[in-house]
């Protein structure tokens, strides 16, 4: 039997924390099966913590496959540079390379609250309040027009998919054992305990600047290390998302029919909705997780129980579900 699961406070695994500041080296055969397999997607860059050139190689089939072959002569130096940076800021007693614009884990400061959740609490009931229906028109604008869009734009419908599992994920909190046995929901709870421990050191800001993040996050990234690291989180669950819709495509446009007599296979036909389906799959996954993420965050990082997370993540749900149900 699994040990019972401790954590600093109810918002932290203990385990996932001690796992994310491991200083995990990356592996190399399974880099280099990812460059097999999934190199056309610019799965061993994901792999590497090289989002944004994976993503450039998953929106353009890896280069057109160039670039796929030419990430052969490099795999090794990419690992090879992985590790030795995560050695390094081991010994210099820094973050490891995912958890970058944070600090090196503290379990007796993350019982305490930051100071922004300390300030907050200091607040009035009016301002409280105030705070609390900003950030509920968030989260309704948000889910809103995703739910509006799904029946009319393609990928739109992908997007709620994956804005429904982060919220339901961030409202559990340090999350269930059980999680932990699923492949698919521990990468992704373990994605959102690096999204908690983010905003615990840098305060998600105004309902405003909320729904403008997405675009701002872009615009400031190139000049300041938060920003970076806040689309860098995000880049990676779109681009982690669009890749598994685009899986679940290929199985059956291309797979299928090598199985089964009499089909051809019309890789051409595939080829040429891909590059526009990639790209407006990534574009709502990144656009609507942004402010759905920090509101629920931000929540989960103020109140002593999870119930108005959850809540806000049931409003979700319902907004969501009667935008799927109204694009079927």
């Amino acid at each position: 039997m699994r040990p019972a699961r401790s954590a600093p406070d109810a918002d932290f695994s203990r385990e996932v924390l001690e796992e994310l500041y491991s200083y995990p080296r990356k592996s190399r055969p399974i880099a280099w099966l990812l460059w097999l397999f999934l190199g056309w997607a610019g799965g061993h860059r994901f792999y590497l913590n090289r989002e944004f050139t994976g993503l450039a190689m998953l929106v353009t089939g890896g280069g057109a496959l160039a670039w796929w072959g030419v990430d052969a002569f490099f795999l090794d130096r990419m690992i090879r540079a992985y590790n030795h940076d995560q050695a390094l800021r081991r010994a210099e007693g820094r973050p490891p390379r995912e958890l970058d614009a944070m600090p090196p884990l503290n379990s007796s400061e993350l019982a305490e609250d930051p100071e922004w959740v300390s300030a907050w609490r200091e607040w009035g009931v009016l301002r409280r309040g105030l705070r609390l229906a900003g950030d509920i028109v968030v989260l309704l604008v948000a889910t809103i027009a995703l739910g509006a869009l799904m029946g009319e734009a393609e990928g739109a419908l992908e997007a709620g998919v994956a804005v429904l599992l982060l919220a339901g994920l961030t409202a559990m909190g340090a999350g269930p054992d059980w999680l932990d046995d699923v492949p698919g929901l521990r990468g992704l709870q373990r994605w959102v305990h690096q999204l908690r421990l983010f905003y615990r050191y840098n305060p998600p800001g105004s309902p405003v600047l909320l729904l403008l993040r997405p675009v701002l996050g872009l615009v400031t990234a190139p000049f300041r290390a938060r920003p970076r690291v806040e689309v860098r989180l995000y880049v990676e669950l779109g681009a982690v998302f669009t890749g598994i819709f685009l899986l679940l495509e290929v199985i059956p446009e291309i797979v299928l029919p090598v199985l089964l007599p009499g089909q051809s296979v019309q890789i051409g036909a595939f080829l040429a909705g891909w590059v526009g389906e990639v790209i407006s799959t990534f574009v709502f996954v990144y656009a609507f997780a942004t402010p759905v993420g920090a509101v629920l965050t931000r929540h989960l990082l103020l109140r002593r129980t999870h119930t108005l997370p959850r809540i806000l993540a049931g409003l979700i749900l319902v907004v969501l579900v009667l935008g799927m149900l109204g694009a079927l």
